[in-house]
């Protein structure tokens, strides 16, 4: 019997993490490309003849009012435009609710791992969230174990991805667990994916060091972008990065040049710029958010690093008068 997955929808979701996830499980699910829902089978659900509108303006009707989440085997929350008014409706809602009451699987994609937190469905769970909504996250939900260290996460009967092409590997995990390894390749070349990733893949990094390479200092950078006001010690990284302190230094200098520490630091300083452009913080509280111990002690690193001072990126208004 066909494996069943319900997809619930918020508004202005994003289009691609649910696409990639339905398409991996079609293209597997059949022989060749026939689109035959012989393996999984999928439905949106929803109030039926209300369309459900996509961050790109793309609208899609639901294909299956909401009913009982104990006819699906999984049931998939696709997140979007992060805003406490895009949510899910009062009755997909009770829903979702249900299926967790009931012990169904559920998946989260993307910001979906938002909506889920929001109803205390994560708490003591690992989830996988993108490295870009990571601090954003631990922030609004410290009971979840939260992570930007991979693409995806598994966690008894809850799934989570960072978004993107991850929902397609995601949508692989539970191909290979379901029919087989063989199908979920299948899928991925016909999709013209390079490969599938799994669990232990680490998630692309941020731009500050592109020419980041290995796994290891990958997930590294990752662990370090997540982790910049309560800082982790090198070794600690090594660790989760699968290598010795040793080991990781010297991936660090081939790699990028620097040590872990300088990596570190530069990534902190790297943030509080961000923030200080932000214009909505004081220096001390962007201090305190990168991690660095006084205001004082952070505007010394700041200028040997940036060249100027915290007060300048703030003001440079300031500057160019004087």
């Amino acid at each position: 019997m066909a494996k069943k997955f319900a997809f619930l929808l918020v508004r202005d979701f994003t289009l691609s993490p649910l696409s990639l996830f339905i398409d991996t499980l079609r293209l597997a699910g059949d022989e060749g490309d026939r689109s035959r829902r012989v393996e999984f089978d999928w439905q949106i659900v929803g109030e039926r003849g209300l369309p459900i509108r996509a961050s790109c303006g793309v609208e899609l009707l639901p294909t299956k009012a909401v009913g009982n989440p104990e006819d699906f085997d999984n049931v998939v929350v696709v997140g979007g435009l992060l805003d406490t008014s895009r949510g899910l409706s009062s009755e997909k809602e009770a829903f979702l609710l249900r299926a967790a009451e009931k012990g169904v699987p559920i998946t989260a994609l993307c910001t979906g791992s938002f909506v889920l937190a929001r109803y205390g469905l994560l708490d003591g769970y690992s989830a996988a969230v993108s490295w870009f909504h990571i601090k954003d996250f631990r922030t609004l939900f410290p009971d979840v174990n939260a992570h930007a260290d991979s693409l995806f996460s598994v966690d008894r009967n809850r799934s989570t991805c960072a978004g993107g092409t991850g929902a397609a590997d995601l949508a692989g995990y539970f191909v290979s667990k379901f029919i087989g390894h063989k199908a979920a390749e299948k899928a991925a070349k016909i999709l013209v994916l390079d490969r599938i990733r799994n669990i232990r893949d680490a998630q692309p990094v941020g731009d500050l060091f592109p020419e980041a390479s290995s796994r290891a200092v990958k997930r590294a950078l990752l662990l370090m972008e997540s982790s910049l006001q309560e800082k982790v010690p090198v070794a600690e990284i090594a660790a989760k990065s699968n290598c010795s302190r040793r080991q990781l230094e010297r991936l660090f200098d081939v790699e990028l040049g620097i040590s872990p520490m300088a990596a570190y630091l530069a990534l902190r300083v790297h943030y509080a710029k961000s923030l200080l452009q932000a214009g909505d913080l004081q220096i001390s509280d962007v201090a305190y958010r990168c991690g660095f111990t006084s205001a004082g002690h952070f505007s010394r690193v700041f200028r040997e690093h940036t060249g100027v001072t915290p007060t300048k990126v703030r003001h440079p208004d300031r500057a160019l008068t004087a």
